[in-house]
């Protein structure tokens, strides 16, 4: 069963109320990030790329704090200041429209959480997957995360697109979510856009719908499913007394056994049968 979410709110809605919100904090901290990483590029050569990107040199060395640091950089400042502003511009842009949602319905710690496991989730698939001389920056992995579990959380809602910032195209959240996985697997495997963490977006891509799905929405995950199952079973077996669980569980076994032979046991049956040993002593 799903968890009871509110009904999705269109993009225009006020939200003075949330001016605090994580999702605001957020994007201001990417924000003055990304100023200081200016400042700091233009001062001091090489300190960006070389402690604070994620690479998989700094990982090996003991810079462990990149697996954080990464995700707060953009662009490759202050040579390519356009390219920079660009691209936090569209991480920050997505992270409103889809972090404001999401943290609505799942609330300001487990919005964290999947901004951070996506991203730390996505540094380690770049890290280990791709080039060892890629120094990865951006927070990318981290906004799909967030924008994945948008679409886990409301996959029927319908949306209005900008292709190539011009064309308007509608189509489900769904739909939104299997095109940037199947286009982020696509360059990854072709290498059609190198210098691109495609391999990053599919890690927190992955991150953002099992965190979705490990709070109850979607369809659960089979895994821990069977074992919810296995241990209600488990449970059911113990409360029964013995007349009981002879009657509903041994009974059956006996039959099969009389008219199939004992070869035609399942595991599961075996084990009921050992079960029954230990109850009826």
């Amino acid at each position: 069963m799903n968890p009871i979410r509110p009904p999705f709110q269109s993009f225009n809605r006020s939200w003075s109320d949330r001016q605090f919100s994580t999702t605001t904090i957020l994007i201001g901290a990417n924000v003055a990030v990304f100023i200081l990483q200016f400042i700091i590029g233009f001062l001091v050569p090489g300190f960006i790329e070389n402690f604070l990107a994620l690479s998989q040199h700094g990982v090996m060395t003991g810079y462990e704090w990149q697996w954080i640091t990464y995700m707060f950089l953009h662009g490759n400042l202050p040579t390519d200041i356009p390219g920079g502003i660009l691209h936090l511009a569209f991480n920050m842009l997505t992270l409103l429209f889809a972090g404001r949602e999401v943290e609505r319905v799942v609330g300001r710690k487990h919005l964290l959480g999947i901004y951070f496991t996506g991203g730390i989730l996505g540094g380690l698939a770049q890290v280990l997957l791709s080039d060892p001389a890629m120094h990865l920056v951006g927070a990318s992995a981290a906004v799909f995360a967030v924008l994945i579990a948008f679409t886990t959380l409301y996959p029927e809602v319908q949306l209005t697109l900008l292709l190539f910032l011009v064309i308007p195209v509608r189509l489900r959240a769904k739909y939104l979510a299997l095109g940037l996985v199947t286009s982020s697997l696509f360059f990854a495997i072709s290498d059609f856009w190198p210098g691109v963490g495609h391999l990053a977006h599919l890690g927190g891509s992955l991150a953002g719908w099992i965190y979705a799905r490990q709070l109850g929405f979607g369809r659960r995950l089979w895994v821990p499913q069977f074992f919810q199952k296995k241990r209600e079973r488990q449970e059911q077996i113990q409360r029964m007394t013995s007349e009981e669980f002879i009657n509903h569980e041994i009974d059956p076994i006996l039959d099969k056994i009389s008219r199939d032979g004992t070869h035609s046991l399942t595991r599961a049956e075996r084990k009921i049968l050992e079960k029954g040993r230990e109850k009826l002593i």
